[in-house]
């Protein structure tokens, strides 16, 4: 048996829920709008995105094409779970193409198959020698995850003392993660 709850929430409304999931919202002095979909904030929103929740409302919340939110609450705002997760689905992938481009640009000495052939040390190369662009490019393609397991696993010589203390502080990794250095013996 599912329980029906309501609850004023100051300056939205009143929000109905059904076990814990919103089923309407009636702003202060309108008409009861149904929420057949769960809401989510910031947080959950960026989570879905792949991102961290400051560079999801700089880089994400703020585009034209992102749904627009359901309410902006003092704790900020809410979007529809389902119009975030179509969003993310038809939300652009870099294309091969543009990839390609990229990796001949950052990986000069050899063919574009042969470095997309190799995505980890591909993407520690874009991370190391590539513009802005191509890194957005590249984080849109792998996701956090994807930067985070490039800098760890990356070859002696692709980064340098700066860049490599640069990603460790941005990817929020274990600042005493050593340089990959090469070995003679």
């Amino acid at each position: 048996m599912s329980t029906l709850t309501k609850r004023y929430i100051r300056g939205l409304g009143w929000l109905a829920q059904r076990d814990g999931a919103p089923v309407s919202l009636r702003p202060t002095g309108a008409t009861t709008l149904a929420l057949a979909d769960r809401v989510v904030g910031t947080r959950e929103a960026a989570a879905m995105v792949g991102v961290r929740p400051p560079n999801f409302v700089r880089d994400w919340a703020s585009r034209s094409d992102f749904p627009s939110p359901i309410a902006s609450l003092a704790s900020g705002r809410v979007w529809s779970e389902a119009e975030v997760r179509a969003f993310c689905q038809r939300a652009t992938q870099p294309s091969t193409e543009r990839l390609a481009t990229i990796a001949e640009r950052v990986v000069w000495w050899q063919g574009a198959e042969r470095t997309l052939a190799s995505p980890a040390t591909f993407v520690a190369h874009a991370l190391a020698k590539g513009s802005l662009e191509d890194i957005q490019e590249v984080a849109r393609a792998v996701g956090e995850a994807g930067l985070r397991r490039a800098v760890a696993e990356a070859q002696a010589g692709i980064f340098d003392e700066r860049s490599w203390n640069f990603w460790l502080l941005v990817l929020e990794m274990d600042r005493d993660l050593p340089l990959p250095a090469r070995r003679i013996e």
